[in-house]
């Protein structure tokens, strides 16, 4: 029964992302004013988890361990992006434009964030039915937006739209690989989830401020992007207090 509710859960969460994903059909064309804000936007979601996961980390592991993390998963992002342009270019012989690189690092950091929280909703499994299906629930409402802020800046960048949507299930079926593989092996890699929530937030706070928010402000559009960055974080605040995180 517990493997049940746990498959079930991280089902739930899944699909939560798939069809957050979704929802960038129901845009047409992105450009202007529309492709400022939802750049900022997902900036403003990608934030306010990135600051949930960090909060969540200091309840559980020492200052130190977080900020080690932190500053590694910032680290690590930078050299990913100076990375991707040659790799691509000794794969594939040819140069990848700067708005394809944002697309890789978008998708990359949001998929890494997804693993800690497949593994908080096998944690919570493994404590009580309750506890889990709570924070299966909470998780699975926050990742509608999630999915949207996946596939959105990576149709603003020019990717595919059944790319840009298979990305974001692609995030949420690591999602759910996590939160299976996490129940089964929870005793031998639990100590390890707040260094990776601390990671996972240093990479997404480096895409944020760097990547979409400097290209959200870009061509006079700082009122637009500004503001709905912050639509952003109030969108996904609401979400998180309505379900007491």
């Amino acid at each position: 029964m517990e493997l049940f509710d746990v498959f079930a859960g991280a089902l739930l969460a899944m699909l939560a992302t798939s069809l957050g994903a979704l929802l960038i059909l129901l845009i047409r064309k992105i450009e202007g004013p529309l492709y400022s804000a939802m750049l900022a936007f997902a900036g403003g979601v990608m934030f306010f988890s990135a600051a949930e996961m960090l909060r969540g980390a200091f309840l559980t592991t020492e200052a130190a361990i977080i900020a080690t993390g932190l500053v590694l998963g910032l680290a690590f992002i930078l050299v990913l992006e100076r990375s991707i342009p040659h790799l691509h270019i000794l794969i594939r012989k040819k140069k990848i434009t700067p708005a394809k690189t944002k697309a890789a690092l978008i998708s990359g950091t949001i998929t890494l964030h997804n693993m800690p929280e497949g593994l908080a909703i096998a944690s919570a499994f493994a404590t009580s039915g309750p506890l889990g299906w709570l924070v299966a629930s909470a998780i699975a409402l926050q990742d509608i937006p999630e999915g949207f802020a996946i596939s959105a800046p990576l149709a603003c960048y020019g990717v595919k739209l059944r790319k840009a949507i298979g990305f974001g299930i692609l995030s949420g079926i690591v999602e759910f690989a996590a939160a299976i593989a996490g129940f089964f092996f929870l005793s031998a890699f639990a100590f390890l989830v707040p260094f990776g929530l601390s990671f996972s937030a240093g990479a997404m706070l480096f895409v944020v401020f760097v990547e979409l928010m400097p290209d959200a402000m870009a061509n006079k559009m700082g009122k637009i992007a500004v503001a709905s960055f912050l639509i952003g974080i109030l969108a996904t605040f609401c979400i998180a207090g309505v379900l007491g995180f």
